[in-house]
């Protein structure tokens, strides 16, 4: 028989092994009658606080309280709860493809009316503008807002480390004219030294293959330009189709050229994203550039410092970036881009007043304040000085004058899309020569899938 002291002790455990799951954060108990706002996200650690830094200035403003838990299976928690009936208020999403879908099904609430539509127009750019709206269910004429962008990262970057990289070619790097004929010219002269230019990586647990998926994009996007880059993500530019084949053999040139890669493919497809660029900070250096997102910041300063036992790289000294070069004139102006969507499942008064506070510089700032957070504000209005070093003040300033930004294809695409496309980079770089068919292949899904 179980006693009253062993169901107690026995939900006390359970209660500690939802908060180590879910990483339940509240402040306290809400004072009776005290609005609630409940948000799921998928922030944890330290990117869970930074979320919380934004949810204290909402709660001592406005007296409503937020429960937010923070898991990494935010996507399969909101499923469930929405599959119960019982969805959280707000809750992350975890691609533009999820939030298209969503707001398709009418699962999603529009939050047009939660957000000041002069106020948006004056703090963010019209292309930002665009990736938070959404067509709604089938017959809906209009686009709506469905989602803000709490922060974002920039994916159109290649970086270097300017103590190790050769003086004699750090001003053709840096050049702001570079273009992309010109970095190959000077790949393949680093390579004729030493040192293979390019450090690469894309081993990554279950999902592989993506961080080449970010090479194909951002060489679409910057060959051909957002409107071939928008058909391709929408299903109606094919994979055998000039451009997109065209950008699977720029991105050859610098994968299957030998030399270039550091270890060369094979070397490039057990290796973690996020220990794909340590190289460049040994001494001597094994590698010079690695194309990474923004937030690969967060891994690099965790670094080991080559000749200086205890130290880390540090932003500008250690590591620095430069923008990914147009290929053509059609890419000038355009930026490849994530961001960390949040949208309303349940509208009420204090999710409506929490949605629309995010958005404001005030909360913007509480996160990308804080030191190596790696978060980038897409509002125009938070000053470039409130960001912690000058490597994140130059990665806003980047994405901030991007005019024509587009959020990463292959999360914007239909989740069996995305899985054979990351599938399909390791395919390449293993047989590159079996590119037609590789693409022929995800042709096939294609059209199963859209």
């Amino acid at each position: 028989m179980v006693t009253d002291k062993a169901r107690g002790a026995a939900s006390f455990l359970l209660a500690l092994a939802l908060l180590a799951t879910f990483g339940l954060a509240a402040c306290g108990s809400p004072a009776p009658g005290q609005p609630v706002v409940t948000v799921l996200g998928s922030w944890t650690g330290d990117e869970q606080s930074g979320f919380l830094a934004m949810l204290r200035g909402f709660e001592k403003r406005y007296g409503i309280q937020v429960n937010y838990t923070g898991t990494r299976d935010a996507d399969t928690v909101l499923a469930s709860d929405l599959k119960d009936g019982n969805p959280p208020d707000l809750a992350a999403l975890a691609t533009p493809g999820e939030l298209r879908q969503d707001a398709a099904a009418g699962t999603l609430a529009p939050i047009d009316g939660a957000l000041h539509r002069k106020t948006m127009a004056s703090q963010y750019g019209p292309g930002w503008l665009s990736l938070m709206q959404a067509a709604g269910p089938s017959g809906t004429r209009h686009h709506h807002y469905y989602a803000i962008i709490v922060k974002a990262a920039l994916k159109s970057v290649i970086w270097y480390d300017p103590q190790q990289f050769p003086a004699s070619d750090r001003a053709n790097l840096t050049s702001p004219g570079l273009t992309w004929g010109q970095l190959m010219g000077l790949s393949k002269s680093l390579a004729a030294g030493a040192v293979p230019p390019w450090c690469m990586g894309m081993e990554d647990s279950s999902s592989s293959g993506w961080p080449g998926t970010d090479w194909i994009e951002d060489i679409v996007l910057h060959q051909s330009g957002p409107q071939a880059y928008d058909q391709w993500v929408a299903g109606t530019l094919g994979w055998t189709s000039a451009p997109i084949k065209r950008a699977w053999q720029t991105f050859g040139q610098v994968a299957e050229t030998s030399g270039l890669v550091r270890g060369g493919t094979a070397s490039a497809l057990v290796t973690n994203y996020g220990q794909a660029g340590q190289p460049m900070f040994t001494e001597p250096p094994g590698c010079y550039l690695d194309h990474e997102a923004s937030f690969i910041t967060g891994f690099y300063t965790q670094d080991k410092l080559g000749g200086h036992p205890g130290a880390h790289p540090r932003p500008k000294v250690d590591f620095n970036f430069i923008p990914f070069p147009p290929l053509t004139s059609a890419g000038r102006g355009t930026a490849e881009v994530a961001g960390d969507l949040l949208g309303m499942f349940r509208n009420t008064p204090a999710a409506r007043k929490l949605i629309a506070y995010l958005t404001t510089p005030q909360a913007q700032e509480a996160w990308i304040t804080r030191p190596d957070s790696g978060a980038i504000s897409v509002n125009r209005l938070v000053p470039l000085g409130d960001y912690p070093d000058p490597v994140s003040r130059g990665l806003a300033s980047d994405l901030l004058r991007a005019t024509d930004p587009r959020f990463d294809a292959s999360d914007s695409m239909p989740q069996v899309m995305e899985s054979a496309f990351n599938n399909a980079v390791l395919e390449y770089l293993d047989s590159p020569g079996q590119l037609n068919v590789i693409l022929t292949g995800l042709d096939q899904v294609r059209r199963a899938a859209y």
